[in-house]
């Protein structure tokens, strides 16, 4: 992926286990690990995957049961 517009390079600090997953990632996917850093940052800023627990978007989506408590007690 080529960029036309200016960039700003900023240091970046992994532990081995991160850096060693990246690369991993950035193999099997044909890409540059700042390739995969670069979309990882876009994916947040659009609100993607990254940033959505799909469990958390089950809250509220039922409807009452029919009780105020169905606790076992």
């Amino acid at each position: 992926m080529y960029r036309t517009s200016p960039m700003i390079r900023i240091q970046l600090h992994l532990t081995d286990d991160q850096d060693r997953k990246l690369k991993a990632l950035a193999r099997a996917r044909g890409r540059t690990r700042a390739g995969l850093i670069h979309e990882a940052i876009e994916l947040l800023f659009r609100g993607g995957e990254a940033s959505r627990d799909p469990l958390l978007e089950l809250i509220g989506a039922a409807d009452r049961v029919g009780r105020a408590d169905v606790s076992p007690r």
